[in-house]
């Protein structure tokens, strides 16, 4: 039984999934923030403080995404049929992004966020 290599991948594929995995935990955990400072009664500022970075963290998990899934694409074009699974995982990530993104700008202009 021969013990076969793991296919070495490029590092810009390395660097874009683990900084897409860090926006991922961050808006998450922005979120989780959010969602329990709406329970303890956090103050209005760091409220909007966190709906702001919940909305900056989306947009960069978005793109970073969209970047991953070309990438993905680039590599499936090139033959290698294992790469099917990271692009939806990018689509699935990306649309997270998103719609974190546009609830969490909908929220800060309700709150009157953008005034000052």
């Amino acid at each position: 039984m021969k013990i076969a290599r793991p296919e070495k991948k490029t590092m810009s594929a390395i660097l874009i999934k683990r900084a897409v995995s860090f926006c991922f935990g961050m808006c998450v955990l922005t979120l989780f923030l959010y969602g329990i400072g709406t329970a303890q009664g956090f103050m209005d500022k760091t409220q909007l403080i966190l709906l702001r970075l919940t909305s900056i963290l989306g947009l960069f998990l978005g793109a970073g995404s969209l970047y991953g899934m070309l990438v993905n694409c680039r590599l499936l074009f090139r033959g290698k049929v294992r790469y099917i699974g990271g692009i939806g995982v990018y689509m699935m990530l990306g649309l997270f992004g998103m719609a974190v993104a546009a609830v969490s700008v909908f929220l800060v202009v309700v709150a009157g966020g953008n005034a000052a």
